[in-house]
């Protein structure tokens, strides 16, 4: 059983494009090997056809031979193209090839796929030539419509890998445009909350503490017009998520007074990262309510981003109760930013981004590890 849920998560990762998959190699070469296996009886069924030879039992018994042969010589180099090619190209062109949209992805995809027929069924006539001693070349040169019987099965291979990157791309869209619709629903359920708690604060303070309130009530405006921003844009960039995330601490410092200390540092190149809308503050939101706000001298939080091996990795340190502490109690709508995180990781990115948390000596960190894509 083990082996057969090895094979059926190696069948749904085998179209995806990235430089590392989980699936173990033994488990995509079994992929491939059965994909070239249906290659080969397309090959010889097609080539029946053509022939009126398809009923022929003797003539299945000459052609099965080769035409194997050539069906696992253009099915492994195909695999081995993407492999290459993955290996390669830089980590953040292997993002935009795999999560982009438009013609230029199907452009390299069908590309991909008439080289690898083409030199796979190079290699697969000189090894006929070498297993089976038959000429392979000199039959294919002298038999014009063996060379037209190949054009046309490259022509339907090629047609077979556009279509099914197309449906794979449009199940991702689909699974994108929901979890976002989750987040936007979830984003509904916290900001009256967090709205509501600074009024309250605002009212409280306009008594005792005019210059104060007022303050509150500026960074509180500034918050909002960033955060309501992001929720209008489908991507977001590092430097906005880091603009909204220093409007929100001000808010909270203001709130705390002394007992909120926060630092954050990101180099240029790190700002101008893409990403997904909202996934810092949650970050934020969990490290002030479970970590600061509980003890009693309150504490830091440092925000650091850069870039390392060509990947973004975002860290939140909070000096605070730390993940052995006991939970507080969960506000409507909370509890879930982990969770959704992940979820939105995965939709975007499948197995090539990570959200970690690891217990320090005081305190915890959080570290968000994701492809570079730089904004245009």
């Amino acid at each position: 059983m083990e082996a057969l849920a090895t094979l059926s998560h190696a069948w749904k990762t085998y179209w995806v494009f990235k430089k590392h998959h989980s699936a173990p190699a033994w488990a995509r070469l079994v992929v491939s090997t059965g994909l070239a296996l249906a290659i080969s009886l397309t090959l010889v069924t097609l080539a029946g056809l053509f022939t009126g030879k398809l009923s022929d039992l003797a003539w299945w018994m000459d052609a099965l031979p080769a035409n194997l042969i050539i069906g696992l010589s253009i099915g492994y180099t195909i695999h081995a193209l993407y492999r290459v090619l993955a290996w390669l190209l830089p980590a953040a062109v292997v993002h935009r090839i795999a999560n982009g949209q438009g013609s230029h992805r199907g452009l390299f995809f069908s590309m991909v796929g008439v080289t690898g027929s083409v030199l796979g069924a190079a290699i697969g006539l000189s090894l006929i030539t070498i297993l089976l001693g038959v000429d392979a070349w000199g039959q294919v040169s002298m038999q014009p419509q063996t060379l037209r019987n190949f054009l046309t099965i490259t022509v339907l291979i090629t047609a077979a890998n556009w279509i099914g990157w197309r449906q794979r791309s449009k199940r991702q869209a689909l699974q994108m445009q929901a979890t976002e619709s989750r987040l936007r629903l979830l984003q509904a359920q916290i900001e009256p909350h967090f709205l509501f708690n600074t009024l309250a604060n605002v009212q409280s303070l306009m008594d005792c503490d005019t210059p104060r309130a007022k303050l509150m009530l500026e960074t509180f405006t500034d918050y909002l017009r960033l955060s309501l921003g992001q929720l209008r844009n489908a991507d977001s960039t590092l430097e906005a998520e880091l603009e909204m995330a220093q409007s929100y601490l001000l808010l909270l410092q203001i709130r705390m007074g002394d007992r909120l200390i926060f630092a954050i540092e990101a180099s240029p190149e790190a700002r101008a990262a893409v990403l997904p809308p909202l996934l810092l503050q949650p970050l934020l939101e969990n490290a002030i309510h479970h970590g600061l706000e509980p003890k009693v001298d309150g504490g830091r939080v440092h925000v650091t981003a850069r870039l390392l091996d060509q990947r973004l990795e975002i860290c939140v340190d909070d000096d605070g109760l730390g993940l052995s502490a006991p939970r507080r109690p969960l506000h409507a709508g909370s509890g879930m930013a982990l969770a959704n995180i992940r979820e939105r990781l995965h939709t975007r990115y499948g197995d090539n981004a990570q959200l970690t948390l690891l217990p320090q000596a005081v305190g915890t960190r959080v570290l968000l590890n994701l492809p570079y894509t730089a904004s245009l």
